[in-house]
């Protein structure tokens, strides 16, 4: 594995742990409903600032364009796998191989339902930035979910200001 692959996938973790304290550290004190519904919004606004970066480098949403730029600079550090699938006219799916995250939720005894919990706050940034970026963004299966891979299914949606 590439050295610089092997810290990125271990910062990933981190990240995934941290989202596991805070998580805990808000359930506490909001309930897990509450604390849920406060880090995917959290979240959600922060793929939204990812996807106006898509937007303006894409310009106007074009799901070819969005496929390209979903691989790009991937080659040797890619931690997730990223791949485009298939390239359809009114859609493209898209796919990441691997999940440092759920691996890290695992690593920490997170049950099946807790890691769940945690891609389902987790991937609100993935929205964000789809839905930012003029995309409408539906997942058909998930690595949290027990699935091989994560598996995207991209449409064009309206652009959310």
């Amino acid at each position: 594995m590439n050295p610089y692959l092997s810290v990125l996938a271990n910062e990933l973790k981190n990240r995934a742990r941290i989202y596991v304290h805070i998580y805990q550290e808000l359930s506490k004190e909001l309930g897990r409903e509450k604390a849920a519904a406060l880090l995917k919004r959290a979240l959600y606004a922060r793929g939204r600032e990812k996807g106006e970066q898509l937007a303006a480098k894409i310009r106007e949403p074009n799901l070819h364009e969005l496929a390209l730029a979903f691989v790009e600079g991937k080659t040797e550090l890619d931690a997730f796998g990223h791949e485009v699938v298939q390239e359809l006219p009114d859609c493209v799916l898209l796919r990441l191989n691997s999940c440092p995250l759920v691996e890290a939720w695992k690593e920490a005894g997170l049950s099946a339902e807790e890691r769940r919990t945690l891609c389902d706050i987790a991937y609100q940034v993935d929205f964000g930035k789809f839905e930012a970026a003029g995309y409408k963004l539906a997942f058909r299966c998930r690595i949290a979910d027990g699935c091989q891979s994560c598996d995207l299914r991209v449409t064009m949606g309206e652009k959310q200001l």
